[in-house]
């Protein structure tokens, strides 16, 4: 780990950004994601059986909705956008909503009890929803690419945001929470058997989120401390590097999901089945 450390700092990384990056946390949290796969596939829980866990499902994706929904709601409300519904919660929070895009830091965003409490669930949750992934593996179907650079990242890029209060990380709070509010139920809806048309328009909604969540956080890297903090700067560059392969790969899977298929299937009409 000395020699690691000694190659990030000759790349001119500060000390304290060269201590997070090689943070045990992270290194440990998000490499476990890597030997989900090759462990679960050679284990006897894989049951390939119609209906296989569908109860632990249904659990996992209400939960995970109702959990999005609350990081989505103490966000809103932590940055006064909650047209009065959530005065109750600042009071008890001891809270008053906070700006944003001041030229000071720490960003004040931080020192919100509701936000930095959802910003800390939020990250603890992407390691929950390595379940997802471990749902297809038990079900014995395939993991793409796509599901594991997204997995794999998001860890480090809430956990960027937060060891350098990055105030960016509204936006990934705000946005992802709202998404996967509807994802989950999503989700649940159809592990309970109910067929409902949305993945298209769910595909949509994250690639608009991407997109959005790119010009909303572009105007950080204008303000005077935070352009002068090397760790935020950092954090908003990883941002920009992993949303935008995430984006990449969503769009891939959209056009393949609604168009490639279709076009491929006039050509090869025998393999529909």
């Amino acid at each position: 780990m000395e020699s690691v450390s000694t190659l990030l700092a000759q790349t001119g990384l500060q000390p304290d950004v060269v201590e997070v990056l090689l943070s045990p946390e992270i290194l440990i949290g998000s490499g476990s994601y890597l030997l989900l796969k090759p462990i679960l596939k050679r284990s006897s829980l894989v049951d390939k059986s119609k209906g296989a866990y569908k109860t632990a499902m249904i659990l996992y994706n209400i939960v995970m909705a109702i959990f999005s929904a609350g990081c989505f709601i103490a966000t809103t409300v932590a940055l006064g956008w909650d047209r009065g519904y959530g005065a109750a919660l600042l009071v008890w929070a001891g809270d008053t909503p906070v700006p944003l895009y001041g030229d000071t830091c720490p960003p004040p965003v931080f020192n919100s009890y509701l936000f930095s409490t959802a910003g800390r669930l939020f990250y603890y949750s992407k390691y929950v929803e390595y379940l997802d992934t471990v749902w297809l593996v038990l079900k014995g179907k395939e993991v793409s690419l796509l599901q594991t650079f997204h997995h794999f990242g998001a860890p480090w890029d809430v956990f960027l945001g937060l060891k350098f209060q990055n105030e960016g990380l509204w936006i990934f709070v705000f946005l992802n929470a709202f998404i996967h509010t509807v994802m989950y139920t999503y989700y649940a809806i159809t592990a309970a058997g109910v067929p409902y048309p949305a993945k298209p328009l769910i595909t949509a909604m994250q690639i608009c989120q991407f997109i959005s969540g790119f010009v909303v956080v572009f105007p950080y890297k204008d303000i005077p401390c935070f352009r002068a903090s090397q760790g935020m700067m950092f954090s908003w560059v990883f941002n920009y590097v992993y949303v935008g392969g995430v984006l990449v790969l969503f769009l891939h899977f959209f056009y393949n999901d609604n168009f490639g298929k279709k076009k491929g299937s006039s050509k090869s009409p025998k393999k529909m089945k």
